[in-house]
């Protein structure tokens, strides 16, 4: 049985009709809206009911004009052993899928799927034998993303940011941030409940992934978070200005919640153990947090976009940091900068461009733009007693680049002049830089065995 729902209606939820130009219908243009927490809303839902009995395979298509993707809302999900839904587009060459058996995500039976970009979803019910009186699963309704929307949060004649790409290792703007494009890759999209657009990123090399507490609003957001890695643009000339376009991989779709803060507006969740982060590899907070007037670059997924990053204002002169320490009504101890940003950016990383260390969490916009001081974020993660591998360096450290998590023992094959960024001497963690092999062997008469470098 296939049920088809197209809805062709060209008037949206918030009432902005799509225009005629020259013989065709173009996407209407929607205000960027925020919960009451600043959390930008890149979605609304449809309700649907549909109800789907168990043991009899169907396919049901949903289509919104102009969505940029659709979310699909289940209820009272419980499939028999075997069974499974899964989720496609109807589009051949678009080949991400998710598939949910049992209780469905995490095992939840009340869940928002993961998303689908385009405008249109299939949903395949693949049933293998009979059913028990009562499985089945019900659709109570849909996310569908805004095509386009304004902007907002750029301050002076227009958005600085460019696609990722223009950085990239080739590219002209890779002479000045050599290492921008590569440190950019620990950045991600996060759909949050099928309607939340924020950036996070992860800090250190243990799969933690920070991002602003205003983000999850409830803590069990993080079990229905879709965290997507490489979403980029093709090329440099090609912006990607789409919601959720540009899709890169999706490496999670449920997380565990560490911790997070109100107050000072962070969160950090813990990605699955079995989840292969290594080809993005992690950043790395600077210790003594931001300097007054350095400069610095934001990579970050403003409204959802593919991603961006800024490094430029308007005149062609570095983003820098603007204040330190300074209270205002985004809270105290505040981080001011001029990095251009929108609805969706909460949770990037301010990256300092002389050593490539993270120096603040963006979580405020304006002119002046606010973010989070690290040295909080340690503060705070070290009264809970919360201890991250890799996550703190000192300045200067990420001056040069360095493979993820790859490491060498000392041994005669190791090289007696090789720089660290840190080293471990019997599962104790030493981040002081620029020693080399022969100062690691002096410091204990020890086997060399002993000690793990990690490449500076």
């Amino acid at each position: 049985m296939t049920v088809l729902l197209r809805f062709k209606t060209f008037l949206t939820s918030v009432g902005l009709a799509a225009v005629l130009f020259q013989g065709k219908w173009l996407p209407p243009v929607e205000a960027l809206e925020y919960t009451s927490d600043g959390v930008a809303i890149v979605g609304t839902t449809e309700p649907l009911d549909i109800n789907v009995t168990a043991g009899t395979s169907r396919e049901d298509l949903i289509s919104y004009e102009f969505a940029s993707y659709i979310a699909v809302h289940f209820a009272d999900f419980n499939l028999p052993d075997g069974d499974s839904v899964v989720l496609s587009s109807p589009d051949d060459n678009d080949t991400v899928s998710h598939t949910y058996t049992g209780l469905g995500r995490d095992q939840a039976g009340t869940f928002v799927a993961s998303f689908i970009s385009g405008n249109s979803i299939t949903i395949t019910y693949n049933s293998v034998g009979a059913a028990r009186a009562g499985q089945g699963y019900r659709i109570t309704g849909y996310s569908r993303g805004y095509s386009t929307m304004l902007q907002e949060s750029i301050c002076g004649d227009g958005d600085q940011s460019l696609p990722a790409k223009c950085y990239a290792p080739g590219a002209n703007l890779s002479e000045e941030l050599p290492l921008s494009y590569t440190r950019a890759q620990a950045v991600a999209r996060l759909l949050i409940n099928g309607t939340y657009m924020c950036t996070g990123w992860l800090g250190g090399s243990e799969g933690h992934l920070f991002t602003n507490q205003h983000c999850f609003e409830q803590e069990d957001w993080v079990l229905t978070t879709d965290i997507e890695f490489g979403a980029e643009s093709s090329s440099c000339s090609d912006e990607c200005e789409i919601q959720m376009g540009c899709a890169g991989k999706i490496v999670a779709t449920t997380s565990t919640f560490i911790t997070s803060s109100d107050d000072i507006d962070y969160s950090v969740i813990k990605l699955p153990d079995c989840v292969d982060l290594s080809p993005y590899g992690y950043l790395q907070m600077r210790e003594d947090g931001p300097v007054l007037n350095e400069s610095i670059y934001v990579p970050q997924h403003p409204g959802g976009y593919a991603k961006r990053i800024v490094s430029t204002v308007d005149n062609g002169d570095n983003t820098t940091i603007r204040s330190v320490k300074e209270d205002g009504e985004c809270g105290k101890d505040q981080v001011g900068h001029d990095a251009d940003t929108e609805g969706g950016s909460s949770g990037s990383p301010l990256i300092a461009s002389s050593d490539n260390l993270v120096v603040a969490i963006h979580h405020c916009g304006g002119c002046t733009n606010t973010a989070v001081d690290v040295r909080t974020v340690l503060t705070d993660l070290a009264a809970k007693n919360i201890s991250i591998q890799d996550l703190v360096a000192t300045a200067g450290d990420g001056k040069t680049d360095r493979p993820s998590v790859q490491h060498d023992e000392f041994n005669d094959g190791a090289g007696r002049n090789t720089n660290y960024l840190s080293y471990r001497y019997k599962n104790s963690i030493y981040s002081n830089t620029n020693y080399h092999r022969t100062q690691y062997t002096h410091l204990a008469n020890s086997n060399a065995g002993d000690y793990i470098g990690y490449h500076f």
